[in-house]
This record gives structure tokens, sequence and C-alpha cells, in this order.
């Protein structure tokens, strides 16, 4: 609190700087020079989308450039499809195990030189009403070498409409082990 020429003037931040509580058990962390928190592992967000549904985020007045540019972007899941198509390696892992061994930068997947044990992959968590990206995501955790959308939903060279029904045909669904999975984590 300040007071000038009969005014109060109350600044919350240096308040609370100034009263901040240090209580016995983080003095004494301080004291013996313990990290208090600390940084050991990335998170690697791996984001789900269906064909032509990209998350795209619009600001007032650049509605037709940013439509634009997101044509012609490719999302990181995109660029995973782009990873399998031109590296034997990477089409022998799962989604899920892409962060380990290779980098995201400049929407493009490089191979990692260093520091794949440091890294925690987290595939986006799906609603069950939005179905057709739940059986997307089912069928990443189960198939390696996923090239495009198309070859999610081809099994025995049979094409069909719906990530769910090659999934069932995946023989994913046919029991509730994947729902027992679901709960447990």
């Amino acid at each position: 609190m300040v007071l000038t020429a009969g005014q109060v003037q109350y600044n919350a931040i240096a308040n609370y700087v100034d009263a901040r509580y240090v209580n016995a058990p983080e003095a004494m962390w301080r004291l013996l020079g313990s990290h208090i928190n600390d940084r050991s592992h990335a998170v690697m967000r791996l984001p789900v989308h269906l064909p032509n549904q990209k998350r795209v985020t619009f600001k007032d007045g650049h509605e037709e450039e940013t439509s634009e540019a997101a044509r012609s972007r490719q999302t990181m899941f995109e660029s995973w499809f782009q990873l399998n198509q031109s590296d034997l390696d990477a089409q022998t892992l799962l989604n899920t195990d892409i962060p380990y061994n290779y980098m995201y930068d400049r929407n493009n997947w490089k191979r990692r030189k260093r520091g794949g044990n440091k890294i925690v992959a987290r595939m986006y968590v799906l609603n069950v009403k939005d179905a057709e990206r739940f059986y997307l995501r089912i069928m990443l955790l189960h198939v390696l070498g996923t090239a495009s959308f198309k070859f999610l939903r081809t099994v025995d060279n049979v094409i069909y409409d719906t990530f769910k029904q090659a999934a069932f045909h995946r023989h994913l669904l046919n029991s509730y082990e994947e729902w027992d999975h679901c709960l447990h984590l």
C-alpha cells in the first residue's frame, strides 16, 4: 500500500511477493539446497484428428489467410503419416513410440540423436461419444506403420467406410479388453 497526496494505491502483486509465507517443510528444503520443483521429462502431446478436420484458430480479420494456411500446412499427425511412408524404421513403431526415436521440428519428424529417454508421449484422450476419433485412436495404439487414413481403414485389402468398422475387422473390439484397459489407466 502506497500513500500519495491523500490517495491510497494498492499493489496486489507487490503485497503478495512481500508477504509470502514459507512453511517449515519448504524452509527446510530451501536451507538444505534441495530442488523445490524440477523438470525431468518433457511431455509430448500427440494429436488425433479425422481427415479434413484439422484444428484451426482464427483471428478477427484474418480468416482467409488462416484458412489458406491451414489447407497447405500439415499437422503433426499428418507428418507422422509422411514419416511412415518414407522411413522403414518408423514403420516398426506405434504412434505413441515415435517421440522416443524422432523429434518434431518445423512440421517434420527428424531422427532423434539423444534425449529420447526423457520424453513422455501422451495421446489426447477422446470421449467414446466422439466415436470415429475414438476408434481411430484405438487403432493408433495397435497398428504399426500407419501411412494414411486410408491405410487404417484397410483390413485384408478391404477399405471400410468408418474407423469403427476397420477396428472391428482388426479384432480390436471383439472383447472387453480395451474397455478394461481404459478403466484401469
